[in-house]
């Protein structure tokens, strides 16, 4: 975190309760966390209500309420495997991105486990980084870099993927 330019605008596309907006709050100008429920949304603005440079909205991430070009960096952290078109999504993201912008997914490597897939309520079993890779630069994205991240030694969920541009 204290490697971001303090003057950048980051979104948190699926920002849930807020805890990563938290985070970056202290590190940048701005964040915004978009969130399709409002539930999240509220959950996010208590926990956020003291930090002054946090814009919550709420929305789609297959038709995020942002204007073009108009971050310098995206987040989307444990998000993708609960959307049914992940291709939008990831449109999206570049949309809204400067040029020369910043993209960072982590999400669940591709794996076998349909019970934890069933009980997460999610769409996807997780994603392989070939084929994300593929997917950043059918969106608009020239040098995605996928990769597995090394999961924790006691860890019980599937392990997780990295892709950044």
């Amino acid at each position: 975190l204290a490697l971001l330019p303090s003057t950048w605008t980051v979104a948190d596309l699926g920002c849930g309760t807020g805890q990563l907006l938290a985070e970056l709050s202290p590190c940048v100008a701005h964040v915004v966390g978009i969130d399709n429920s409002p539930a999240m949304l509220k959950a996010a603005a208590k926990r956020t209500r003291s930090l002054k440079n946090i814009d919550l909205r709420e929305g789609e991430l297959t038709a995020l309420p942002m204007k073009s070009a108009s971050c310098d960096a995206a987040i989307l952290a444990l998000v993708l495997t609960y959307i049914p078109e992940p291709a939008a999504v990831l449109r999206e993201m570049h949309r809204v991105l400067k040029p020369g912008g910043k993209a960072v997914i982590i999400d669940l490597l591709i794996h076998d486990r349909d019970d934890f897939r069933r009980e997460m309520e999610q769409v996807h079993m997780g994603f392989d980084p070939t084929a994300l890779e593929r997917e950043l630069k059918q969106a608009g994205f020239a040098h995605p870099a996928c990769r597995p991240l090394p999961p924790e030694p006691n860890a019980k969920g599937p392990a997780l993927i990295l892709a950044t541009t």
